[in-house]
């Protein structure tokens, strides 16, 4: 058996740009047999237009966490309650310690989520909490809330994998967020990063509505206005200047002469093609967890 140094100094293909994390988590053959799938832009395609659909334009949440740091927070909220806890809820101690471990975000902002959610009517007090260690429980809305974001990218994974994402959408909430959410969890406690195979796109993750507002533009057949991102993703028209002509600085986006818009540059699809090629496989890693062996 080789060592992942050898393995990750042997990729060749379209896994010849991933990282060690990535590499040796899925492996080089699971990567470039992702990727030459015929269906994969459409599932990128697919899985840009679902964020833009779901984005949540809350003030508050997104000043808390960045888009990240909220879809990571609340995977591992989902994580420690039905699997570390059994589904006795999770404490505010215990998120803040995974958090601060994995660098999703600062303890401080970690319980400033939690007090939000809670505000939200998405985390709820655990019946017979005990006033010391206050645990916490994610409502049904938390659960529909997560469930309709992962079906849209099922319908995203359908285009490479499409009995796989017909089991998953099949799958009671005991097992989507039991199992399979600690195997996703699972993938970054052992060193996955999400913009591990694109770092180029970190800068503008950062930002509000910067990682959906340029992932918007791949949806879009049309150059689009300041304007009208403004208005779609709820911040103002100087961030979205801001945020644009920064994509350009980065090749990411184009202005276009005398219409006042942007669109993709053609170096855009291939950085998303890479970051939602780890996504897509921490996905389907996840839902092999399901799958019954081999006979």
């Amino acid at each position: 058996m080789h060592e992942t140094g050898d393995r990750v100094s042997a990729a060749a293909g379209p896994a010849a740009s991933f990282p060690e994390p990535v590499l040796r988590l899925f492996g080089a053959e699971a990567i470039n047999r992702l990727m030459a799938s015929p269906g994969f832009p459409a599932a990128v395609e697919a899985a840009a237009a679902n964020a833009v659909r779901l984005y949540d334009g809350s003030w508050i949440r997104n000043r808390l966490l960045n888009d990240r740091g909220r879809l990571l927070a609340v995977l591992l909220i989902l994580d420690l309650h039905f699997t570390e806890s059994g589904g006795a809820g999770v404490t505010g101690a215990r998120l803040r310690r995974e958090v601060v471990e994995l660098d999703v975000c600062s303890a401080g902002r970690a319980t400033a989520f939690l007090a939000a959610l809670r505000f939200k009517r998405l985390l709820a007090d655990m019946p017979q909490s005990g006033p010391r260690e206050r645990r916490l429980m994610p409502t049904a809305a938390l659960l529909q809330m997560q469930r309709e974001r992962w079906n849209g990218m099922f319908a995203a994974i359908a285009h490479i994998d499409a009995p796989a994402a017909e089991a998953a959408r099949a799958l009671p909430d005991e097992l989507l967020f039991g199992p399979c959410t600690h195997a996703m969890a699972d993938c970054f406690r052992r060193g996955l990063r999400v913009f591990a195979a694109a770092p180029e796109l970190q800068d503008l993750a950062e930002r509000d509505a910067g990682l959906v507002m340029l992932v918007s533009l791949i949806t879009r057949d049309e150059p689009v206005s300041v304007s009208q991102l403004a208005r779609q993703f709820h911040v103002s028209r100087a961030h979205v200047a801001n945020v644009l002509q920064r994509a350009e600085a980065l090749g990411f986006a184009s202005s276009v002469p005398g219409l006042g818009g942007y669109r993709a540059s053609p170096a855009l699809m291939p950085v998303l093609m890479r970051f939602y090629a780890v996504i897509f496989l921490t996905f389907l890693t996840a839902l092999r967890t399901q799958q019954p062996p081999a006979s």
